[in-house]
This record gives structure tokens, C-alpha cells and sequence, in this order.
């Protein structure tokens, strides 16, 4: 069952992120989440769509890039971030790469499906 869903859909532009991040967290302000708890979440999904803005749709038309968050009832909330873009092999760079790294610190769990777009699901445990 679930206590709460968002669900935004912006073009991936770099001035989409900041919106799409402040609406989370007036969602998780409404849900009651600590400000603690809102940091972390807040870091991991900036993570996400900062990588979906800047990889997905490289080098084609930019595409959309959608987040959806749900509050399940036993604290559990998951977060998708979702585009349809080609991802290219990055170029390795000595001070960039550590966006999975944050994510997978922060999180519980993550999923990824690259089978068409990319597909990644965050999952916290909340009031833990």
C-alpha cells in the first residue's frame, strides 16, 4: 500500500534538475520526512538525474527525463529515475565518475535497467 506518490516528467536539461529536486523535497516535507533523511535522499536522486541530464541524450534530440517517488506504508520509499536516451561510453576523467558511488553509499539498495534507456530505482528505508 502506498502512502504517497510523486511523479514529475521535465526535459533533461541541466535547469530541469533543481525544480525536479526542490519538488521532492516539499514531497517528502508533506510525508513528514526528517530533514536528515531528506539530505540523503535529496543527494542521491540529484546524483541520478544529474547523470541522466548530462548522459542520456548526448550527442542526439534531448529527450525526457521522468522521477516517480512512492512512500510505501512500512517506510519504505523508492525512487525512479527514468530516461530514454542512448547512454555513450563516458570518458574517463580523474575528478568526475563517483555519481553511482554517492548513490550506492547513500541508498539501501539500487536497481539499474539499461535495456532501453536507462531505468534506475533508489530505494531508502525511512525512520529507521
Amino acid at each position: 500500500m502506498s502512502c504517497g506518490e510523486l511523479l514529475l516528467e521535465r526535459p533533461a536539461l541541466l535547469e530541469a534538475s533543481r525544480p525536479m529536486r526542490h519538488a521532492l523535497a516539499a514531497f517528502l516535507t508533506a510525508l513528514g520526512v526528517s530533514e536528515l533523511e531528506q539530505i540523503d535522499v535529496i543527494t542521491a536522486v540529484g546524483e541520478a538525474l544529474a547523470n541522466a541530464v548530462e548522459h542520456a541524450y548526448r550527442g542526439s534530440h534531448v529527450g525526457d527525463v521522468s522521477l516517480r517517488a512512492r512512500l510505501d506504508s512500512d517506510g519504505t520509499l523508492a525512487v525512479d529515475v527514468v530516461d530514454s536516451g542512448r547512454h555513450l561510453p563516458a570518458v574517463r576523467q580523474i575528478d568526475r565518475g563517483f555519481g553511482l558511488r554517492i548513490m550506492r553509499a547513500i541508498a539501501q539498495s539500487i536497481r539499474m535497467d539499461a535495456t532501453d534507456g536507462t531505468a534506475l530505482r533508489l530505494f531508502f528505508k525511512l525512520g529507521a
